[in-house]
Parts: C-alpha cells; sequence; structure tokens
C-alpha cells in the first residue's frame, strides 16, 4: 500500500513519485504486474484563486495546507471516512497541477466534481489533434478511442454511421497503433482518442511510460526519471497555453470614441463533415448538461439557421453562436474564458462529428 506520509517541500514530493514509479518498473520486471498505486499529475484550467476554493461541497471537505515552498500546497480530502492527500503546484496561475499517489478510483471521483461543479474551474479538453502532437518526441505504444453520439438520435443515423466505438489497444512498439489509427481512418471511422502510451527512452532506460488523456490527466505507469515526466507535463501545459493565448487574441471587443466605432477579434468557424441538424444540436448545445456545460437561448430561428445567445456554466461568461447545417460562427467576448473553445470542439468531436475542423479569421486552423 502507498505511504500516506505527506511531504511538505517540492524536493520531497518529486523523491516521493520518483521513489513510486521506480517500484512499479521493478514490479513489471520482476512479477509482470503493476503496483496499484502509481503517480499521477492532473492539469486544471483554472480562473480563480486559491482562496476561492470551498472548503466543503457536495460531500467533500478540503484543508488546505501550504508548504515550504511558495508555489506548492497539501490538500487533504476526506470523505465517507476516507481521507486522501493531493499536491497542489499553482506555480503557474492559469494551470494547477495536481499531483498524487493514491487509487485512481477515488481521485477520479473528486477531481471530476472538482472541475465540474466548482466555478471557474475545468479540466483541459485536448481535441485528437492535440493528443497526435503529444506522440511526436515519444514513442506510442498504445491508445484509447472512445466516440459516442450524444447529439442525435439511434434513428436519425444512416447505416454507414457508427454510434458509439470503444477501443483500447497496447503494444510494445509504435507500429501496431499506427497502422489500427491508419485502418480506422481509411475505412471513416472515429479517431478520437481518449488517450495517449508514450515510452520515453534514453539509452536503451526507460525514463517513463505515461498515458496522457485529452482530459489532462497523465498516468505515470512506470519509470526512473520523475523530473522527465514533470517536463513532459510542463510541456503539455506549454502547447495548451499557446493555443488558449492565440484563441483569445480572437475574443471580441468594441472600441468607440466620438470620431469612429471600431470592432476587434473575429468569429471562430466551425466546419462539419456533413450537414446537421441545427435543432438537435442548440438543444444539446443550451441544456448545461455534459458534455458541453452550456445554456443558452435559441432566437432569430430561419430555415438553416438559428443563433444561440449562450453562457457558459464554467465561468458564467456569455458567447453567441450561429448554427447552419454545414457549419457554426462562435463569437466569443472581450475577458470571456478561451477554455470554452476547446470544450465546445473537442466534445463535438467525441460526440458529433469526429471530423469537424475549426478554423480562425484567416482561415487558418487552430488545431
Amino acid at each position: 500500500m502507498a505511504t500516506k506520509k505527506i511531504v511538505s517541500s517540492r524536493t520531497a514530493l518529486h523523491e516521493l513519485m520518483e521513489k513510486t514509479i521506480n517500484k512499479n518498473l521493478r514490479s513489471m520486471e520482476e512479477r509482470e504486474e503493476y503496483a496499484e498505486y502509481a503517480v499521477k499529475t492532473n492539469i486544471i484550467e483554472s480562473n480563480c484563486g486559491l482562496e476561492e476554493i470551498p472548503k466543503n461541497f457536495l460531500g467533500y471537505s478540503i484543508e488546505i495546507r501550504s508548504t515550504v515552498d511558495k508555489y506548492l500546497y497539501v490538500i487533504i480530502v476526506k470523505s465517507n471516512n476516507k481521507n486522501f492527500t493531493l499536491y497542489l503546484d499553482t506555480m503557474n496561475k492559469r494551470f494547477w497541477k495536481i499531483h498524487n499517489i493514491e487509487k485512481s478510483e477515488t481521485v477520479d471521483a473528486f477531481l471530476n466534481q472538482f472541475s465540474n461543479q466548482l466555478h471557474k474551474i475545468d479540466t483541459l479538453w485536448m481535441p485528437h489533434q492535440m493528443i497526435g502532437n503529444l506522440e511526436k518526441d515519444y514513442i506510442n505504444v498504445g491508445f484509447s478511442i472512445k466516440y459516442k453520439q450524444e447529439v442525435m438520435e439511434e434513428e436519425d443515423l444512416s447505416d454507414e454511421e457508427v454510434s458509439q466505438l470503444s477501443m483500447r489497444l497496447w503494444s510494445k512498439g509504435s507500429g501496431p497503433s499506427k497502422g489500427i489509427i491508419q485502418l480506422l481512418e481509411a475505412n471513416g471511422y472515429p479517431t478520437t482518442k481518449t488517450s495517449t502510451r508514450l515510452l520515453n527512452i534514453c539509452n536503451g532506460e526507460i525514463k517513463f511510460l505515461d498515458e496522457a488523456y485529452y482530459d489532462g490527466k497523465i498516468t505515470v505507469i512506470k519509470g526512473t526519471d520523475i523530473q522527465e515526466h514533470i517536463h513532459f507535463v510542463n510541456n503539455v501545459i506549454l502547447a495548451y497555453s499557446d493555443i488558449m493565448n492565440r484563441i483569445e487574441r480572437y475574443r471580441i471587443s468594441f472600441m468607440s470614441s466620438a470620431n469612429e466605432f471600431e470592432i476587434k477579434g473575429a468569429p471562430f468557424e466551425l466546419l462539419f463533415s456533413k450537414d446537421q441538424d441545427i435543432e438537435k444540436l442548440a438543444e444539446k448545445l443550451t441544456d448545461s448538461t455534459k458534455p458541453f456545460r452550456t445554456w443558452g437561448i435559441i432566437h432569430d430561428f430561419e430555415k438553416d439557421f438559428l443563433r444561440i445567445a449562450g453562457v457558459d456554466t464554467h465561468t458564467g461568461d456569455k458567447f453567441d453562436m450561429d448554427l447552419m447545417p454545414e457549419y457554426a460562427r462562435i463569437y466569443l467576448p472581450k475577458n470571456a474564458c478561451g477554455n470554452l473553445i476547446f470544450r465546445l470542439y473537442t466534445n463535438i468531436q467525441h460526440s458529433l462529428d469526429s471530423k469537424v475542423r475549426i478554423f480562425d479569421e484567416s482561415g487558418t486552423t487552430i488545431f
């Protein structure tokens, strides 16, 4: 069983994480099985300060302790007579890292509530293009795919369309992963990965075997160098931040003076791979439920066109969307959180149209 010792510094935390991944590597080599506990890092997108996190919510009570490192905190979580420990790194104010060495189902249940129920807290939403980019510098030895049509009814689909596809593949090398993806693509099946397994080897030594999920969870299955894992996590944040900055530069703003009126920014355009039933799509986009977590009112309805005045339930930010069968336009106002674009696009890939594309004002793809 994993140690319950609570560390009080970044150095001690990294030592504990490295000891754990080494133990899992030895367990695999000696007994061909993984240990029960693994090092996990969850990247959280935050629009609030630490002081805004409630100390009690949905059956959980939270105690936040500081450490000798300014931006590292220990979070003690209690629920149903169970205690578990998380380590929160807030060095990046926008993207927090939550490390833990606990049972996955325990932490996953908590973080699902933490990121979906608390105001101004969200997970990452990496579309399959970003997942693919993570694979470029490592050996891709596995993946998972989960596509489920959640907008249209079964009777609305043609005989050739896929309503649900789940797949999980592990391999020793990258050949099987590439081959299966190419086979799916050639036959028009969804290839929207929910995770990818990446092997980092240097001079014959396994630095880490990480599984990176589209929601920002990264599990170290085994390894020898925790700094390589942390470097990888930081690179994920950097790539996500770069696209976030690009998205938020296009937010709509209005500037006026005595002699002129100027509109800055531009909408984002989603191009569907086939015509969509915009009434059913709009109904899903405005009911505030998963996966989109948006609410709104439908207005300006005409044939093959409607407009949504929406609210992002993650932050309370307003947005507007024009829906047409072939494409949609999203207008993100000044100061709104750009994670809405990630969430909408990624979940459309996973639950409506796996081949949808997204463009900026110049016609350049975002991802």
